[in-house]
């Protein structure tokens, strides 16, 4: 299987993977990764950092961060395989570090998921999920914390990390305001294997730690008016 980057703004590269979805930001020189996939999209991951790079000149770029939306498996899988061959950091919110490192753990479980397996759409996501290595350790070490509503730069962008729990204790959103853009991750999609849904749509409640809180935030973000909005699931909604 190959995934291709969409540029869906000037350096900023949209991937929509097999299963869930990162966006790669070029620009200086570098290059900034946002979620990873599982463990078993390594080859995916780097070769979409490898298009990015090509398309960027003749210097080709660096990966050096890596922003985390929340730890689920599925955005954080591949970080410590690609540890191996680049350097980089890594960022998350400080509420949602425990999970990441797997110091705590604020995930789907298996009871969560069996009352729902008789549902065609959960088995073949469950077998997926199990085959990409979901149920693998995916603890990732040496996460910086990245403080909530303080813009930073990467990669050229500048990047306004915002607070959207409810999925996660620390789930965080990415705005690119001078990009129109808004990143998500499982806090709004527009699309999931479980689902029969297109669209804007939150993911089935067993997904979320904090079901009302999610609500919450779900409803914020669809008011959001960002141009483009990349979702942890599903595809690029451009507006």
């Amino acid at each position: 299987m190959t995934v291709a980057p969409v540029e869906v703004a000037p350096g900023v590269h949209f991937v929509e993977g097999p299963a869930s979805n990162w966006t790669i930001l070029s620009g200086d020189g570098t290059l900034t990764l946002v979620d990873a996939g599982y463990p078993a999209d390594l080859e995916l991951v780097e070769a979409s950092l490898r298009s990015v790079a090509a398309g960027s000149g003749p210097e080709l770029p660096r990966l050096t961060s890596v922003l985390v939306t929340h730890g689920h498996s599925d955005h954080i899988g591949t970080v410590t395989a690609l540890r191996r061959r680049h350097e980089f950091d890594v960022l998350a919110a400080p509420a949602e570090v425990p999970n990441v490192t797997r110091d705590e753990l604020h995930q789907v479980t298996v009871g969560d998921v069996l009352p729902h397996l008789y549902k065609p759409r959960f088995a073949r996501w469950v077998l997926h999920a199990v085959r990409a290595g979901g149920l693998g350790d995916v603890g990732v070490a040496d996460v910086v914390p990245l403080v909530p509503g303080t813009p930073r730069t990467f990669s050229g962008h500048r990047v306004v990390p915002t607070a959207a729990v409810g999925h996660t204790p620390g789930h965080t959103v990415f705005a690119l305001p001078d990009d129109d853009v808004l990143i998500t991750g499982d806090a709004l999609v527009t699309g999931h294997p479980t689902s029969r849904l297109e669209g804007v749509q939150m993911l089935h409640p067993i997904f979320h730690d904090d079901l009302a809180e999610a609500g919450r935030t779900y409803g914020r973000l669809v008011e959001h008016r960002a141009r483009v909005v990349l979702p942890g699931h599903g595809p690029a909604l451009l507006r």
